[in-house]
């Protein structure tokens, strides 16, 4: 393999280095500069001093919870409609596992997915994408 392929494309941008310690371990990750308002914005949110932890549950437990709700909703529009994960998989053309995986919390939702669950449900989409 030549010297050139080895290196992974950096198209010049600016990082910024991130320690993560997770048990014993330390991690340095580069975030890029063009996110440093995202990454500022959440360590003021969630930033603890070093000798009191946040486990990662904690900062987690935000995105946990809106899928759950976003479930939630889509099993009760579902339920009001008297159908079946089947029969909206096939009139909103979205597969039943992922009606599944939404309804129990382990898939997000995207725009796209939200519409066409929606438009199957007769409800407006973005009770899916902001519960």
């Amino acid at each position: 393999m030549s010297a050139r392929m080895k290196k992974h494309h950096t198209k010049n941008e600016t990082s910024i280095p991130i320690t993560l310690i997770v048990g014993k371990d330390k991690r340095t990750s580069y975030i890029p500069e063009k996110n440093r308002d995202k990454l500022e914005a959440f360590l003021e949110k969630y930033a603890e001093p070093e000798d009191h932890p946040v486990e990662w549950k904690v900062l987690a437990n935000e995105r946990i919870e809106k899928r759950k709700r976003a479930g939630l909703v889509l099993r009760g529009m579902r339920y009001r409609e008297n159908c079946t994960q089947k029969e909206l998989a096939k009139k909103s053309k979205v597969s039943q596992d992922n009606i599944s995986k939404i309804e129990n919390g382990k898939r997000p939702v995207g725009e796209k997915v939200a519409k066409r669950l929606a438009k199957a449900l007769r409800f407006d989409y973005k009770l899916l994408t902001n519960p």
